[in-house]
This record gives C-alpha cells, structure tokens and sequence, in this order.
C-alpha cells in the first residue's frame, strides 16, 4: 500500500496524521492517542530527536506513558516509512523528513546536520549482496567537525 506524503523541508506533514491512521487500519492496528501524539512532536520539530526528547515534550501531555512507549513508537514509525531512525553512533535519533537526504555528525558536540543529496550505494550495496548479507538500504553518515566546533578551535579566534 503506497501512502501519498506531502512534506515540506523540516518534515511537516500537511495531512497531519492522516497518513499514520490509514497505515494503522491498513494493518489491523489501533490508533493510540500516544501514537498520534508523538508522530505530532516528531514532525513539528523539524530536527533529529531522540526517544528521550520526544518523551519529555509529550509527558505533560501523555504523563501516564512510559519511555519504552516511545521507543516501541518511533521504531513503529520507521517500519511504516513514516522516520527514519539514525545511528550516529552514540543515541538513535529519529528524523521525521523522508526525503532523500544524508546527515553529517560532528564529532565534538554531537550535532547533526541534514546533508540534501541522494547517493549512489548500487556497488556498495551489490558487493554487500555478494557476501551473504540481505541489504534494505544504505544511508552515508559523513563525520567530522561542524562548522562551529571548526570556528572554535581555530587559531585566529
């Protein structure tokens, strides 16, 4: 079942939650007031966030929800095609724009950058293939030192 998404650049979602319902009646699942809220705080961020991010903005809503809710519900979110979750190599963050896009790591303070382009992984992804594993995707994290860090450790600061 292909879902038409309309996002903008931050990952909005002009039919709000439209999407997730029919995804969730599609496969028999209910729609939670935790599950619609928390895809509501993802998408209006218009940044990376980490399940813990995402639990203490909804918590005055949803006070009674636990942090592996939001776990179990971000990951259900990237099953259905609706986040993708980024392992940067310390916390998962969980990214609300789908679009083709990669993302740059600073090694210093941790930020994460959207880096707008698609990459061509096919002989990555063949020679993968060629070795037994059963590629999904790839996805290319660049690190390195981000702009203000660079700034920073600059001598002619």
């Amino acid at each position: 079942m292909t879902v038409a998404h309309r996002h903008t650049r931050n990952g909005a979602n002009h039919d709000d939650q439209g999407d997730l319902i029919e995804l969730l009646h599609a496969r028999g699942q209910r729609v939670t007031p935790q599950r619609l809220v928390i895809l509501r705080q993802l998408r209006r961020r218009g940044r990376h966030a980490t399940a813990e991010e995402i639990y203490r903005a909804v918590h005055d809503e949803l006070p009674g929800m636990a942090t592996p809710t939001v776990y179990a519900t971000l990951d259900l979110f990237v099953e259905l095609g609706l986040a993708r979750r980024i392992d940067t190599g310390t916390a998962a963050l969980y990214d609300a724009r789908l679009d083709p896009h990669q993302h740059a790591v600073c090694r210093r303070c941790g930020r994460v950058q959207d880096v707008d382009g698609r990459i061509n992984a096919r002989a990555l992804v063949r020679a993968a293939h060629e070795s037994g594993f059963r590629p999904q995707s790839a996805e290319l994290i660049i690190s390195g030192v981000c702009a203000e860090c660079a700034a920073a450790e600059s001598p002619d600061s």
